[in-house]
């Protein structure tokens, strides 16, 4: 069956999966949109296009010959037109299509992702930005794949479309991506969602692929880490440089060779890396080792690409798809095999297999032009995969600690050093997610931008959360866990945790009750941040596991003396319950009560471990009581020491931004790019002057060639970090504000900032109005 028989197979297959739908398409060169709703629905401007075969029309150009037509968008290869004309993989062509429009609609636009020839468009006779230069020779054609939205201001009821196509670069010619019409605010939304969508996947496995690094690095130098971690950072490049090109959109000016020798090669390097993380996750004996040959096939495909035109390298990647079928295939029956004998994480690794089994089948039909990629569907699929491939990993170095008590001694000396640098790696680049949602938002943005900022930063904000879990669990588990214990105004913290909590419960039409009693004193002492850790994690779990009914969140107190109380916290919810034979897992890390659970609900399964094992750390115990059916009561019982002299500061009113407020003069020293083109923008949109210095050596000269108001101090540097800066700037008599801006989370980092001579610090990801309050204090 050749590729043309299979691409018609599939997309008939396609068809009765989308139960019959119909799309409007071109006819003879006309499309009648005059019935369509643009503020509804978008259009792709697909069927059949005046054809002119060897020919690049200008505008008003007049033919003569016969008018042909042809399919779009379709590929030249082994096609032929209406008339019967053959075509071939090379040379040049221009389309025509005339697009009747309603009387009235929203200003509409163009969008694209790209050709895979040189292309130009023309519309009503104006050239627009396109697809590189066309050109009837090889040297005169230069493709460039920038995705694009072209804005339509002008009022018309007509469109004519003038596009040429010239190939001589590619195996491949003529048009493989539909040119969509739709309204400008809509294409212009899901725009920004594909780049967000694909900048927040990218990140994802960028950070995956640190942290495997740094478990491979400081852990037990297992080689299906590096080999995991290998293959997360070259995929990571296909999410954004291939499909849609976001980073295309980010360095436009990306010459085009280079761009398709680094998209081929992140389609052959990834699953080699894969395959031996696959092999020595799972080392079975073989008599010739399928993982060595697939392995090396890949990097044979790769090193084509290196040294080859795209003229090769492109024609091979069909063939290469089938052998990508064959190693899924391999990978898939490897981890069979592995549950089959009750290998650790092998339930996990069967079920990313099928995972990724259907998201690459999904990308195959996609890429053979039988479907539309749906962003959402990738996005979760690969998350999905990487989450379990994560879990497998997991159990591998569980595993690997079991065997070797000395090896276990080795990484637990290790984990403090690891855990401040994966915390500064993973929060770096969340710092630049996190701070530029914040911006946007600020930046008066279109109400259709707004759902989609406001998912970014959710987003990322979970990740975040998830990542904290993960630190906080290894920090228990390394017993690095510190409490502070402070002055708290109990009745503030409960009124700040229900305004957290209301509206969440109100979108599942939950009713969420707090009852504290109100014969306990105003002011006790206790870890405000581990208190509040641990009952979040508490009702977020009650809500999460509610589906209707009450979320009660209740405070009594037990015994009171003069110096002391003892008071009991309740999280009572009407939800799903616990069996009682679950009721002791639940506990345990990465589980939930049942695996349905997980599927319907999510999670990590990490909040009740890190809430018990908060609890036992203080001396508390936490306890279980659940029905099925009924709900749940989770509830504890602290001792906590009564304040009688002090009373904490406490607003329920949120802080806000007082812009433009602060003209002073700030040093902000950070070596990240990102990280002070984000900081930049918060600090001179409030008026405040900025100089840059990338080290503590130019912020000690800096400070002695200029007078400042407050210096943002970042820690981990080349040349001099920011703990021997500070403790060179204080030497000198120098008494201006220090404020780190830290990427480390860990209590030991927070103690060093002090030490050092710092007066304050802010952990990034920063909030905005935690950096303005801080700045405020300090400099009025």
């Amino acid at each position: 069956m050749n590729r043309m028989n299979i691409r018609y197979f599939i997309t008939c297959i396609c068809v009765l999966i989308g139960l019959f739908a119909t799309a409007q398409t071109a006819e003879q060169g006309v499309l009648d949109l005059r019935n369509v709703d643009f503020s509804e629905e978008s259009v792709p401007l697909d069927g059949e296009w005046q054809f002119f075969w060897g020919q690049l029309l200008e505008p008003g150009d007049e033919v003569s010959t016969p008018i042909d037509y042809f399919e779009f968008p379709e590929l030249w290869n082994d096609a032929t037109t209406r008339q019967g004309v053959k075509l071939e993989n090379f040379g040049v062509a221009s389309y025509r299509l005339q697009v009747l429009l309603p009387e009235s609609s929203p200003e509409l636009a163009l969008t694209f992702k790209h050709l895979y020839s040189a292309g130009r468009l023309f519309v009503n006779g104006k050239e627009v930005p396109f697809c590189g230069q066309t050109g009837n020779t090889p040297s005169t054609s230069k493709p460039r794949w920038v995705p694009g939205v072209i804005e339509l201001h002008d009022e018309v009821d007509t469109l004519n479309l003038l596009l040429q196509i010239s190939n001589f670069q590619h195996y491949k010619g003529g048009a493989r991506e539909s040119i969509v019409l739709g309204a400008e605010e809509r294409i212009d939304a899901l725009e920004k969602e594909t780049l967000a969508y694909d900048l927040l996947l990218a990140g994802t496995l960028i950070m995956a692929g640190l942290f495997f690094y740094g478990l491979y690095l400081f852990g037990l130098r297992e080689k299906a880490a590096i080999f995991f971690s290998l293959f997360c950072l070259t995929f990571a490049y296909r999410m954004v440089g291939a499909d849609d090109y976001s980073l295309q959109i980010i360095y436009p000016n990306m010459p085009w060779g280079l761009s398709m020798k680094l998209e081929y090669l992140s389609l052959f390097l990834p699953p080699a890396f894969f395959a031996m993380y696959t092999h020595y996750l799972y080392p079975f004996r073989y008599r010739f080792n399928p993982f060595y040959i697939f392995a090396s096939l890949s990097c044979v495909f790769a090193l084509i690409t290196v040294v080859s035109h795209p003229l090769v390298f492109t024609r091979i990647v069909d063939a290469y798809l089938f052998l990508l079928l064959a190693g899924i295939s391999l990978g898939g029956y490897t981890y069979f095999r592995a549950y089959q004998l009750k290998l650790g994480g092998s339930q996990y690794a069967l079920i990313s297999s099928l995972v990724v089994l259907v998201v690459f089948c999904y990308k195959i039909i996609i890429y053979l032009g039988a479907a539309t990629e749906i962003e959402i569907i990738t996005f979760i699929g690969f998350l999905g995969f990487f989450f379990f491939q994560s879990l497998i990993l997991f159990f591998l170095f569980t595993d690997s600690l079991k065997r070797s008590k000395e090896q276990a001694e080795h990484a637990a000396k290790m984990k403090s050093d690891f855990l401040s640098m994966m915390s500064h790696e993973i929060r770096t680049p969340m710092n630049a997610v996190i701070g530029l949602s914040n911006y946007l938002l600020e930046d008066s943005p279109r109400k259709s931008q707004v759902e989609t900022l406001n998912t970014l930063k959710f987003s990322a904000k979970n990740l975040l959360v998830i990542i904290n879990d993960i630190l906080d669990f290894s920090k228990i588990e390394a017993e690095k866990i510190e409490f502070e214990y402070t002055p708290v105004l109990l009745q503030g913290l409960m009124a700040s945790l229900k305004k957290v909590f209301e509206p969440i419960a109100e979108e599942k039409n939950l009713k969420l009750v707090f009852d504290c009693d109100n014969r306990i004193p105003q002011v006790i002492r206790c870890d405000q941040t581990r208190t509040s850790q641990v009952l979040t994690n508490l009702i977020s779990n009650a809500i999460k596991f509610t589906e209707k009914g009450v979320v009660k969140v209740k405070v009594e107190l037990v015994a009171g003396g003069l110096h002391q109380v003892r008071l009991k916290f309740s999280v009572i919810d009407t939800g799903i319950g616990i069996p009682q034979d679950r009721q002791e897992s639940i506990f345990q890390s990465f589980t939930q009560a049942t695996s349905s659970t997980t599927r319907q609900f999510g999670g990590t399964g990490l909040g009740l471990t890190i809430t018990k094992k908060l609890l036992n750390l203080q001396g508390v115990e936490l306890k279980l009581d659940s029905e099925p059916g009924k709900g749940s009561v989770f509830s504890f019982i602290q001792a906590f020491e009564v304040v009688r002299d002090s009373m904490p500061a406490y607003s329920d009113a949120p802080q806000t931004i007082n812009s433009y407020q602060l003209p002073v003069e700030v040093l902000l020293v950070e070596d990240n790019a990102v990280n002070i083109m984000v900081a930049e923008k918060f600090l001179k949109r409030w008026g405040a002057k900025v100089v840059v210095a990338k080290n503590g050596q130019e912020a000690i000269d800096a400070v002695g060639n200029s007078a400042f108001d407050v210096i943002l101090m970042d820690l981990q540097m080349p040349i001099m970090d920011g703990y021997e800066a500070v403790r060179k700037i204080r030497q000198r008599g120098v008494s201006i504000p220090i404020i780190a801006l830290t990427a480390s989370a860990l209590m030991e980092e927070q103690r060093k900032i002090f030490d050092a001579g710092m007066d304050a610090f802010v952990t990034k990801p920063f909030e905005p109005e935690e950096l303005y309050q801080k700045m405020a204090q300090f400099c009025r």
